[in-house]
């Protein structure tokens, strides 16, 4: 009988209890209150459709490796991060990963034309006090997580691998770069001692473009896409492109001014990121050329900046 309402009531909580007692035929005070008391029914849900109405929901799935704590499992760790407010739940599944995150809200990309240039400039200052934090997680090695062959101890012949794998790519694609191949090299390897200041390995997101950052009620409550992240320099971040402004995330990252080699170095990170951009439309069959001709003419720019 329990399970007949259960299943009932699951599918229909507002149905009348009156109509509930007469499918059973049993006393309508009798139909639910005993288990509302036992706390086998803990509430009740209203679904809703909401894109019937005028309010907008967007909801991130943020899929979660980690270690279980030996005697604990899961639960400290699932406790510490629904804590933060800007988590919706907090589910352990199988398969690959161990937890699926939910949060709520609308990427800055989708939002920002609603926004004042004030608050873009707050959640962007945000957003470098987060960058930040997530740069200070630290790893035994360089290089990108999964693909030893691009892993190493020390940051420059990491980088040297990534640089030389975009480049050849672009060479099996005949895609045209539009720089000399052969003046990159030689100033890279002029330029090899500016890699030394690398001397730990940390997570760099790698793609905190405005599209992954996500934001609600004009504050951060996730970065999402980890796919490119790696264990690098810092001056990888989005927030360092020498091409952009970023005054307001420089601000709340706390380096509003970046010393004569790092600049460098970011410039060779800027190198590296539109290479892989010209690669785009090749290897993801655009409609356009759009995206390529704007990486190659960047890239070149840039490159010319590198070459003095």
């Amino acid at each position: 009988m329990r399970e007949k309402i259960l299943s009932i009531i699951e599918r229909n909580s507002r149905i009348d209890l009156k109509e509930l007692a007469v499918i059973l035929g049993v006393e309508e005070a009798d139909v639910v209150s005993e288990m509302e008391r036992e706390g086998v029914i803990c509430g009740y849900h209203t679904m809703i459709d909401w894109e019937k109405t005028s309010i907008e929901k967007v909801t991130a799935l943020i899929e979660v490796r980690v270690t279980p704590q030996r005697g604990q499992g899961f639960d400290n760790i699932a406790e510490r991060i629904y804590k933060y407010p800007e988590v919706n739940s907090v589910y352990l599944i199988s398969g690959g990963y161990d937890l699926l995150v939910t949060l709520e809200g609308k990427s800055l990309n989708a939002v920002k034309d609603t926004l004042s240039s004030d608050q873009i400039a707050d959640i962007k200052i945000e957003t470098g006090r987060i960058n930040r934090r997530i740069n200070e997680i630290t790893s035994p090695c360089f290089g990108y997580p999964g693909q030893p062959e691009f892993q190493g101890d020390t940051w420059y012949p990491v980088f040297c691998k990534m640089l030389e794998a975009g480049v050849g790519d672009a060479q099996k694609g005949n895609v045209d770069l539009r720089i000399s191949v052969d003046e990159l090299w030689e100033c890279l390897e002029k330029d090899k001692d500016l890699f030394d200041e690398v001397s730990e390995p940390k997570l760099v997101h790698w793609d905190c473009w405005d599209g992954n950052i996500f934001v609600k009620d004009g504050k951060v409550t996730g970065i999402i896409d980890w796919e490119r992240s790696i264990w690098g320099d810092p001056l990888m971040e989005v927030g360092f492109r020498t091409y952009s402004d970023n005054a307001s995330f420089l601000e709340g990252y706390g380096m509003p001014v970046l010393s004569e080699s790092e600049k460098r170095r970011a410039l060779w990170y800027d190198i590296y990121l539109l290479v892989l951009v010209s690669l785009e439309c090749e290897y993801r069959k655009y409609d356009t050329m759009d995206v390529y001709e704007w990486s190659t003419g960047l890239l070149e720019k840039q490159f010319k900046s590198l070459m003095g």
